[in-house]
């Protein structure tokens, strides 16, 4: 299988100019500055969705890269370590200058006051109520990070056991945490991950699976799904449901978010991307950074933009969002990039190092799916 599948990096920068763009256009009533009469918000679908987007995707990447190490001695322990090095020092990194900037400039940030408890909690991934009531963690964005930390604690606890019983417990678990949503709210953290948003990580695991089963689309069959996805999107918005029946987001916005998932996995690529696909794909590359430095941006381009003496939104929404795309660019190049291949290098020579742990369980035959 190749390291690299285009389409979906490239879904993975659109996902992320969604997110982009949906706090955009929330940020600009705030904005000093702003001719604001007669401006409405450009929502043709649920922008915030590109976070279901990269659900989707995170399941189809995990057991995309770890289906064939159900079982094996060490793989759980490795797959997690991996996974925590992607997620973990960028995270930190900014949630870090977070909290800086809620000491520094208090009167500046929204939600600046915070607690030990919660900063600790927040670095650990584990929701708890900030000084406002509100499950998210210091960098109120990082809350789609605490349900990336549960799916990789389940997908872990998955692969001790064999391809067919790990599924089992990875679809088991994550159904009774999406279910038990919908029925009452349970206490502490699990008021939080029994959410049915979860439901979107199985969708991506049973497109990677389908995938490894052959499964191919046409061109024509890809486009009509993409074209489906939408739709439904567009619908979800025009009926209200995108702003009111959040307990049925996996159904009005998963279900589409798996469509686009699906089309950009079962469609054939060209050995070679051209140039368009290619700068997508290093917009896909970029998208964490995307992701977790443009509040940061927008903050800065927001304290800045009453000196260009510009009124129109769509200007700052348009400078707002390549100021996004470029600084998280850079941030991509010099420092993520870097720090990732250099933590990763370490990480393959402690594993070559160390030797395997017992399994737990017998690892499944070759021919048994």
């Amino acid at each position: 299988m190749k390291a690299v599948l285009h389409h979906v990096q490239a879904l993975r920068f659109v996902a992320a100019a969604m997110v982009l763009l949906s706090h955009l256009q929330h940020e600009v009533p705030s904005i000093a500055g702003l001719a604001r009469e007669g401006w409405v918000p450009w929502r043709p679908v649920y922008f915030a969705g590109g976070v279901d987007i990269f659900f989707v995707i995170s399941g189809f990447i995990m057991y995309t890269i770890a289906s064939a190490d159900f079982g094996r001695p060490g793989s759980a322990r490795e797959f997690l370590v991996r996974r925590l090095l992607r997620i973990v020092p960028p995270y930190w990194l900014f949630t870090t200058a977070m909290v800086v900037a809620a000491v520094a400039f208090s009167s500046h940030v929204a939600h600046s006051q915070l607690s030990p408890v919660h900063v600790l909690a927040s670095y650990f991934f584990i929701p708890v109520a900030n000084a406002y009531g509100k499950l998210f963690p210091v960098l109120i964005l990082g809350w789609t990070l605490n349900f990336e930390m549960l799916f990789y604690g389940v997908f872990t606890v998955g692969l001790l056991f064999p391809r067919r019983a790990g599924l089992a417990v990875i679809g088991g678990v994550i159904a009774l945490l999406g279910l038990a949503g919908l029925v009452f709210v349970p206490p502490g953290p699990f008021a939080f991950w029994c959410n049915p948003i979860v439901f979107e990580f199985l969708m991506g695991i049973a497109i990677a699976w389908a995938r490894q089963r052959g499964v191919t689309w046409p061109p024509a069959a890809a486009i009509a799904a993409v074209m489906v996805g939408v739709v439904l999107m567009v619908l979800a918005m025009r009926s209200g449901l995108a702003d009111h029946a959040w307990l049925a987001r996996p159904l009005w916005m998963g279900v589409p978010a798996a469509l686009l998932c699906a089309a950009a996995v079962f469609v054939r690529e060209k050995a070679t991307p051209g140039p368009v696909l290619r700068a997508l794909m290093f917009g896909g590359d970029a998208s964490f950074a995307i992701y977790l430095s443009h509040p940061f941006t927008l903050t800065a381009v927001a304290a800045l933009w009453r000196f260009t003496g510009v009124v129109q939104p769509t200007a700052y929404i348009a400078a707002a969002a390549v100021a996004s795309i470029g600084v998280a660019a850079v941030l991509h190049v010099v420092l993520e990039r870097p720090l990732m291949k250099r933590l990763n290098a370490r990480a393959r020579d402690a594993f070559a190092r160390r030797p395997s742990a017992i399994p737990l369980f017998q690892r499944e035959e070759p021919h048994a799916h």
